[in-house]
């Protein structure tokens, strides 16, 4: 059988080049890669758009250029794979191309290119030049389009770069960049508008290119021609004024070093009480380590992302290689009242704000040049890892008692530094702009994620500390008694004299009250609206939840007609088929094939279902929402009905508090709160039962007692305990921290059963206690008494 060959259109350069790089800016990245692969120490992009019929932009560098046979072999190969093989330079740099495809930006730069290189150690200069619009012709395949190229002997190529850049070039440094070699890159016909507003944007843009260190090696340099005094060499990201500094630097054996620099805070006058509260007694939240001013730490990935290796992740963390993650929180501005509480350092807000608009957002550099687009400003990959969201679901203060803060994208900069050497998972589009979105690439925006998690707890940490202590200097509970007591007096004053002309009266009111008492009244309208603050926050994160109950309530109705009927009809079903079926046709059934046997298992299915109906409903009935002094006996006693029809179907036995000698156990409580409370204990026992370290028995376990003027519970269960990876254990309290996760690894859980479990025994002043993680898992709820609570006979 004949064979016939594959033939390419000469479209296909259109699409690679002009219709896959999506803007000017990854154009000009493209051929700039170029120059960095090609050994050059220095690269210019000069922008000549002063006439308006024949603009262009050079690119001119001063790498090893190209002789005849990489022209032929490599240049004009498309798709060549001689840079994934030959991946190093000469002086060892990484290079940043490997698809082949980086010259036909090219064609998405302008119609017509021309090029001058002068190779290494060679006395042959090539000028080589190409008509883009040669590919549009119609039936035409890529091997009838030719590029033209002349051969020049004694070609002074480094007075040529010199009389191009005549305008720059006391701003060049000719001693140091040689061009005895390099390439110079025309490109004319221009598809864009380079006006000096785009070319300033590239200018910032370039910015982000090549990180500070590399640019010892690397220099890059813009000029326009129309303003030849404002450009000049690109300085990159320089380390600039800030709060936090992290750097985490994460080990091909998963493990990973962690180092925080703590620069928000004034120590000359931080108030010292403040280390001597009992949480600021340890290191890192110690004196000493406030003025060293960073802290280290040590974890794992695995530790980071718990559970996450499962069926559909396995060895993903093997396999991704060790990197670098920086990051720099930056404050733009703060309030007075804020800084007399926190301490701020002072900084200039205007400066920072500037600087954030330019330098925010988080980048990815690979072998030390950017990855497009990420963290990119104004581009729809600025938020590539999410963090706004993440901050919109839970918008808690840092110094909220009980919420989680999360950072804002807008508040940080930071960079992400991979290599192809090490990282060989994360693969190009082929665009050239991001990574494919593998397995791999998911789990680093998962682990950089929880890195920034690490900051953010540590200053939330601090924020809190803060907040007690001023808290506690500027009102305590005396003193809220005492404004109470202000304030009725007033009120009652106004209600005995409610005859008497308004202002007279507020005028006697104002007059019997000292400046003591002022104060007082005055720090009580403080506290309060602090506390209303978080209650805002607290109340947006509950107010999703709520929805939901709210909708089952709305057809609580219909759902309890439901749950009366739901056994009946599968009786019903059966009565009827029964008159219609002869038994001895049954017989010759099998059982899969038998009606009555499949109406049996429908019917146990509805039993669950009604179970789960009734104990839905029972959960949100209005009685349970008043606070009364309630028996705990027989509330357990309640709480084991309820959900027995549940736990027996699943194989589990619970225990719960009994009265001995008709005892009784009251506590002034609002059942729901309770409910609260062991729904999500008795619901993290039951996935914990279904995990598969878990062993046969499934028992939970709650019991109940009083010492001296404190109620204590303890609850536990027989399941595997928590996870391994699990390093901190009262983590499990953090609002949104989960470790359920479907197979490709991603968060299933709400993270907030446990954090309401925390919120609301600290709702009643109470203590959590954890007394056992694996196996099995206990923990100890103790709550503070009256005198009329307790075991009464």
């Amino acid at each position: 059988m004949p064979q016939i060959p594959f033939k390419v259109s000469a479209r296909a350069a259109r699409l690679i080049g002009r219709e896959n790089v999506s803007n000017a800016d990854g154009a000009l990245i493209e051929l700039i890669k170029n120059s960095y692969d090609a050994g050059a120490s220095i690269c210019v992009v000069y922008f000549d758009c002063t006439n308006q019929d024949d603009n262009s932009i050079y690119i001119i560098d001063n790498g090893h250029g190209m002789n005849a046979q990489v022209i032929e072999d490599n240049w004009m190969t498309i798709g060549t794979d001689n840079k994934e093989h030959d991946y190093l330079g000469e002086d060892g740099r990484v290079k940043a191309g490997a698809k082949g495809i980086g010259r036909f930006a090219l064609d998405r730069l302008g119609g017509k290119a021309e090029m001058i290189t002068h190779p290494k150690s060679g006395k042959e200069t090539y000028f080589w030049n190409v008509n883009w619009e040669d590919f549009e012709e119609t039936g035409t395949t890529i091997e009838n389009v030719y590029a033209n190229i002349e051969i020049n002997q004694g070609f002074d190529f480094q007075n040529s770069v010199k009389n191009l850049l005549d305008l720059f070039e006391q701003r060049i440094d000719f001693k140091r960049h040689k061009f005895n070699n390099g390439t110079i890159l025309k490109i004319k016909e221009l598809r864009d508008d380079w006006s000096d507003y785009y070319i300033d944007k590239i200018n910032t843009n370039l910015e982000f290119l090549v990180p500070a260190k590399e640019q010892t090696i690397f220099e890059l340099y813009v000029f326009n021609k129309e303003f030849p005094k404002k450009y000049g060499q690109i300085s990159s990201l320089a380390e600039y004024d800030f709060d936090y500094k992290l750097r985490a630097i994460v080990l091909p054996n998963k493990n990973i070093e962690i180092e925080i620099h703590r620069n928000e805070l004034d120590l000359k006058l931080v108030d010292m009480d403040l280390f001597e509260l009992e949480e600021m007694k340890a290191a890192p939240y110690d004196i000493d380590t406030f003025k060293r001013g960073f802290f280290q730490k040590s974890t794992t990935l695995n530790y980071l992302l718990p559970n996450f290796e499962k069926e559909f992740n396995k060895n993903v963390l093997d396999n991704l290689g060790g990197f670098e993650f920086t990051m720099y929180f930056i404050k733009r501005s703060f309030s007075n009242n804020d800084r007399k509480k926190f301490f701020y350092r002072n900084f200039d807000s205007g400066k920072r704000d500037s600087w954030m608009n330019t330098f925010s957002g988080i980048k990815v550099y690979r072998d030390y040049f950017r990855v497009r687009p990420y963290g990119e400003m104004e581009g729809s990959s600025f938020d590539w890892l999410m963090l706004g969201e993440r901050a919109a679901k839970s918008p808690a203060a840092p110094s909220h008692k009980t919420g989680s803060w999360r950072v804002r994208p807008n508040q940080i900069s930071g960079s992400i530094s991979i290599s192809r050497l090490n990282n060989l998972n994360f693969e190009d589009k082929s665009s050239r702009e991001g990574f494919q979105e593998n397995k791999e690439f998911q789990a680093l925006k998962e682990i950089i994620k929880k890195i920034v998690h690490e900051f953010e707890y540590d200053r939330q940490y601090v924020m809190r500390a803060l907040d007690k202590l001023y808290s506690k200097k500027n009102f305590d509970e005396q003193d809220r008694k005492q404004a109470d007591k202000i304030a009725k007096n007033i009120l009652n004053k106004m209600v005995d004299n409610e005859h008497e002309d308004i202002g007279t009266l507020t005028e006697k009111n104002i007059k019997s009250l000292n400046a003591h008492n002022v104060n007082i009244l005055a720090k009580s309208y403080l506290a309060q609206q602090r506390s209303f603050k978080d209650l805002i926050t607290e109340n947006q994160l509950l107010r999703a939840l709520a929805s939901t109950g709210l909708t089952l309530t709305s057809f609580a109705h219909d759902l309890s007609n439901l749950s009366s009927n739901i056994l009946h009809r599968n009786n019903n079903v059966k009565k009827m088929m029964s008159r219609l079926i002869d038994d001895h046709q049954l017989l010759e059934l099998k059982e899969y094939q038998n009606p009555f046997v499949l109406i049996d298992d429908m019917a146990k299915e509805d039993e669950r279902l009604k179970n789960w109906l009734e104990f839905s409903l029972n959960t949100i009935k209005v009685d349970k929402r008043k606070r009364n002094k309630v028996d705990l006996y027989k509330y357990f006693e309640v709480f084991e009905r309820s959900w027995n029809p549940v736990l027996t179907f699943q194989k589990v036995n619970i225990v719960v508090p009994s009265s001995m000698d008709n005892e009784r156990f009251y506590f002034r409580i609002f059942e729901i709160d309770f409910d609260s409370i062991f729904n999500n204990l008795i619901s993290n026992s039951l996935s914990a039962f279904r995990r598969e370290d878990a062993s046969e028995k499934r028992e939970i376990r709650i019991e109940l007692y009083e010492i001296n003027d404190e109620l204590v519970i303890n609850y536990s269960d027989s399941g595997p305990g928590l996870s391994q990876d699990i390093n901190e254990p009262f983590k499990i309290f953090d609002p949104l921290f989960t470790t359920k996760r479907d197979k490709a690894g991603k968060e299933v859980g709400t993270g907030l059963g446990m954090w309401i479990v925390r919120s609301t025994v600290d709702y009643y002043n109470g203590l959590i206690k954890i007394t056992n993680i694996r196996p099995g898992f206990s923990l100890q709820l103790v709550f503070p008494k009256r005198k009329d609570e307790g075991v009464l006979n």
